[in-house]
């Protein structure tokens, strides 16, 4: 759990679902009704094709998050909810950022790719698209340091994470 400046505590939540229609939306709805924010959400199909894992994170107090495991527990194709405890779980986010590349610049952003252990995957004489995976302060780090050269576009997933 990491705390925001509003003093609330961020909460992962592991969703494990059948893999039918529509349930991602009924979880959206029920945040939705009760006008709980989703700060990420990052669904996928599991090792079993019946079913997909739906990680939530969401800002808030014990109590709220107490709440929104009961509820989502009554949904109709939810066979597990766990708050994970970012002590005992890996947690790693995915970034796809796109740079403006210049000759003078060019070299500095291989750089700070380096320092970071930053995949190039694409390089045009206009602009340059690197990768990287880890931790949200990592990948917030590496974003303010190419910022200066003039960002283009940033895709990021949310939180993905497994216990320990």
């Amino acid at each position: 759990m990491n705390e925001n400046p509003a003093g609330e505590k961020e909460y992962i939540l592991s969703v494990l679902a059948r893999n039918r229609a529509g349930v991602l939306l009924r979880i959206a709805g029920l945040f939705s009704r009760r006008c709980y924010n989703i700060l990420s959400i990052v669904a996928a199909q599991t090792e079993n094709t019946e079913y997909s894992r739906i990680l939530i994170v969401v800002s808030g107090d014990d109590r709220i998050v107490r709440q929104v495991d009961k509820q989502l527990s009554k949904l109709v194709d939810i066979v597990q909810v766990d708050v994970l405890e970012r002590e005992k779980t890996v947690v790693r986010e995915h970034l796809l950022l796109k740079v403006k590349r210049t000759l003078e610049n060019s070299e500095r952003l291989v750089e700070i790719a380096n320092v970071f252990h930053a995949n190039i995957l694409h390089v045009e004489p206009d602009s340059m698209i690197v990768e990287l995976t880890g931790d949200a302060d990592k990948l917030n780090s590496f974003i303010e340091l190419y910022n200066p050269y003039q960002v283009l576009k940033i895709l990021r997933t949310g939180a993905m994470a497994m216990k320990k």
